[in-house]
């Protein structure tokens, strides 16, 4: 049974593009354009990760990260920034539960094999 990757970004292009390259990697991708669809369709569908970015329209990955965290412990949480990110958002983002931050724009192959280690790691 292929992982399931859930993609929360309002960048349809990028959201979509990465569906498609990690689908083609093997996973089973869900997407959601915002974090309240985001959200519901974790909840829903219990995916092995999360992939957010961090600035939406409708909350932040931040909040997004907490959200997920208190819901279940087993999601492996991908933060994406297109900025730089400060030491404390970095450490907040972690402290709320994020697994990886990924720098836009990044490598797919990269991204794949680091979403492959972190479900090793996982036992996924």
């Amino acid at each position: 049974m292929a992982n399931k990757i859930l993609i929360i970004d309002d960048d349809n292009h990028l959201r979509e593009s990465l569906a498609e390259v990690l689908g083609l990697e093997g996973f089973d991708c869900l997407e959601a354009g915002n974090a309240k669809t985001g959200i519901a369709s974790a909840k829903k569908n219990m995916p092995d990760v999360v992939i957010m970015d961090i600035q939406l329209p409708d909350s932040s990955g931040f909040q997004i990260c907490q959200e997920l965290r208190k819901f279940s412990k087993d999601f492996i949480l991908i933060m994406m920034t297109g900025r730089f990110l400060s030491a404390e958002e970095k450490t907040q983002g972690l402290s709320l539960g994020a697994d990886e931050y990924l720098t836009k724009p990044f490598d797919l192959q990269e991204l794949s094999i680091r979403i492959r280690q972190l479900l090793t790691r996982k036992g996924k």
